[in-house]
């Protein structure tokens, strides 16, 4: 090859399983398609090219239009096709076995529609682990591409920082592209000649290849894109800057590079992924902390030189941030245990693998794990495995019985199965139900995000100064966008200190704070929040399952009994001993409904959001599943219900999502307390 600067440029593509169908269309209409429409109007233009499994499957299904125009490019080799997981695992944090298959449908899905298995591979966020090379061994797979702070993280210098590098681990190698972050923040938010110029600016030094990987929604997706890459015509702008200068300047694909380059030499990269990211894995005060310290180096000009030893925390750190995402993960490990157990299934490893679409499990600038349907998809997929190798599973049994630690916190948990439904007890949390699982409605009705504090909820109680016009038209990065704050945002900042599980037990010295209640949507003082309860027996038989749980505390005993049974239903009684003069029981049971369809009541609809009643039965319909779960009892309490908000992000702005319902049922402690049922219909 000739002295040039050869910039290897990849563009990956991604929805997850389960999101909305408008999304894929509005996608495959903005972005997906132009971009290869115009691709096609430049043959001497080659790049990579990555899509994940959820978009190839979709398009094969709504969509001919993406093969025929993707085909022709790749048959001319104008285009590469990069592997990696199918779905779009966060590799490091699943099993061995799991990535290996994740890796293998898509090489053999490129194979089989391209005629070609992939060399290279996309690490989905970037995600990096030092293992990953062993992990992968003997998938075919070469080489991938990491954000240039993997390499300074390293100790690389800046001036190191281009081509390409070997990493291995116990003897399995890699080979690994830095993706320079200074052109992420240039394409393709910046005039073309501007890209051009800082490639220049590069060759000049003496570097002869730059890596450029981003998210392909930056080129229609992304918020003011669409207009200004497409209809504006900054991707062909692009091109034709490329193309004038093309005697210096060329972009290949990162195969060529490999073919045509040697190494830059060996580097062993630490645990780490792209800046934000790491940020974002952080809780919300050292997040904050970490923010400050940026915009420090900043505004005293020596990020550049610092920024590598400015790290966030690590991507894992999501299961301890979201205990929602930690449960949903370990419920993933406990179905790849069962699928690799009790024999090869093809369709319940599919959809197991479906369920380790990273998406739901963390959250940043997109809504991630604050979107109640992506999180019930992952449980849709586990669930729907789990059901394929219950035959196998149970045999004759009716029920099974398991004392583990099952979100790995160090404290034990209980879970109970039928072939009906599963229920998760967690005695650390008031002996509650932190797990109600119908398997015929393939749903999670606990599948609840309590209100966590978020480092973005600053900029909810001090907003930024919106762009004002006549400003520079191009778009700014997602990264950089301010947005507007609803005023009623910065009354939803309420933080849960407990996990929004269901039959949690409240024990009140008095009435409890009714409009708080309704207004908040919690009650954070009850004594028995903090009394953790015991395992003390359990017996069965074929049509119901007991269990018995006790807390002891210096005012309050508290015995918990629940009955099990076969087709879906659960009871539950109390019985209360207390010094106390007073005292009231709140029974506190918080239900995703995804449709956010309210409750009935007494029999009656709900007139506003929340409200106060005199009632013995709430019913939940959910339209998105069809599941239907009813609360009565015999006797009338006093019942308050509201719903479960969160204040998220994502690259539209600052959002209000829905959680589900919360739902009170309060009375004072006089003589026997009536039981509760819950039942799944």
């Amino acid at each position: 090859m000739s002295e040039k600067m050869y910039l290897a440029f990849c563009v990956h593509s991604h929805q997850p399983v389960g999101n909305f169908p408008s999304v894929f269309e509005k996608g495959a209409r903005d972005c997906y398609l132009p971009l290869l429409r115009i691709l096609a109007d430049y043959p001497d233009i080659t790049m990579t090219l990555h899509y994940t499994g959820p978009l190839w499957e979709w398009f094969e299904e709504h969509d001919p239009e993406f093969f025929s125009l993707l085909k022709p490019l790749a048959e001319r080799s104008q285009i590469e096709l990069m592997g990696g997981g199918f779905y779009e695992p966060i590799l490091p944090v699943i099993p061995e076995a799991d990535a290996r298959d994740q890796i293998e449908f898509m090489s053999v899905y490129l194979q089989e529609h391209f005629g070609s298995r992939p060399r290279g591979m996309w690490c989905a966020e970037r995600i990096w682990d030092p293992g990953v090379p062993k992990k992968i061994s003997g998938s075919g797979i070469e080489y991938t591409l990491l954000d240039d702070s993997h390499f300074l993280s390293a100790g690389l210098s800046p001036d190191d920082v281009h081509g390409y590098f070997i990493t291995e681990r116990e003897g399995h190698s890699l080979k690994v592209f830095p993706i320079d972050m200074r052109l992420r923040y240039l394409i393709p938010f910046r005039q073309p000649h501007e890209v051009v110029d800082y490639l220049l600016q590069m060759k000049k030094k003496g570097v002869r290849i730059l890596t450029y990987g981003d998210d392909g929604e930056k080129f229609g997706m992304w918020p003011g894109t669409h207009k200004w890459v497409i209809e504006e015509g900054w991707l062909r702008k692009f091109f034709d800057e490329i193309r004038r200068f093309s005697s210096e300047i060329e972009l290949i694909p990162l195969c060529r590079v490999v073919d045509s380059f040697p190494p830059n030499g060996l580097v062993y990269l630490p645990t780490g992924s792209y800046q934000e990211m790491m940020e974002w894995s952080l809780f919300a005060e050292q997040g904050r902390q970490y923010e400050d310290l940026v915009k420090q180096a900043r505004d005293n000009g020596v990020w550049e030189s610092r920024r590598a030893f400015l790290r966030g925390g690590m991507w894992d750190n999501f299961f301890a941030k979201y205990p929602e995402s930690n449960l949903m993960h370990k419920k993933g490990m406990k179905i790849s245990n069962l699928v690799r157990t009790y024999g090869p299934s093809r369709d319940a490893l599919r959809h197991l693998l479906m369920a380790q679409t990273n998406c739901p499990y963390w959250h940043g600038l997109f809504g991630g794990v604050y979107l109640s349907h992506l999180r019930h998809v992952v449980y849709e997929n586990l669930l729907t495995a789990e059901s394929i190798i219950d035959e196998a599973r149970f045999g004759s049994d009716i029920w099974r019985m398991e004392r583990i630690d099952h979100d790995l916190d160090g404290t034990e948990e209980i879970l109970v199965s039928s072939r009906r439904f599963n229920c998760g007890f967690s005695p650390r949390h008031c002996a509650s139900v932190f797990a109600l699982e119908d398997k015929a409605a393939k749903c999670n009705f606990s599948n609840i995000l309590m209100r966590h504090e978020e480092i973005y909820h600053r900029k909810v109680l001090d907003p930024e100064a919106p762009r004002q016009e006549g400003q520079s038209k191009e778009p700014l990065s997602i990264h950089d966008i301010p947005h507007e704050t609803p005023g009623e945002y910065r009354d939803l900042l309420v933080y849960d200190t407990y996990p929004k599980y269901s039959f949690l037990t409240h024990c009140l010295d008095g009435p409890p704070p009714w409009n708080s209640l309704l207004k908040k949507n919690m009650l954070q003082e009850s004594l028995s929040v903090r009394l953790p309860f015991a395992y003390v027996s359990h017996c069965e038989s074929e049509e119901a399952f007991t269990l018995h749980f006790k807390a002891l505390g210096e005012s309050v005993g508290i015995e918990k009994s629940y009955r099990l049974f076969k087709e879906g239903r659960i009871e539950v009684f109390h019985t209360i001993k207390t010094s106390l003069g007073e005292m009231w029981l709140a029974l506190e049971f918080n239900i995703m409904v995804i449709s956010g369809r309210r409750p009935l009541v007494g029999g009656k609809a709900m007139e506003r959001d929340r409200g106060r009643y005199r009632a013995g039965s709430v019913e939940l319909m959910d339209d998105t599943t069809n599941a239907r779960l009813s609360i009565r009892s015999d006797t009338e309490w006093d019942v308050c219900v509201a719903p479960i908000e969160c204040i998220s992000q994502s690259e539209e702005g600052f959002e209000k999502t829905f959680q589900g319902w919360s739902i009170y049922w309060i009375r004072k402690v006089e003589g026997d307390i009536p039981g509760i049922v819950l039942e799944v219909c």
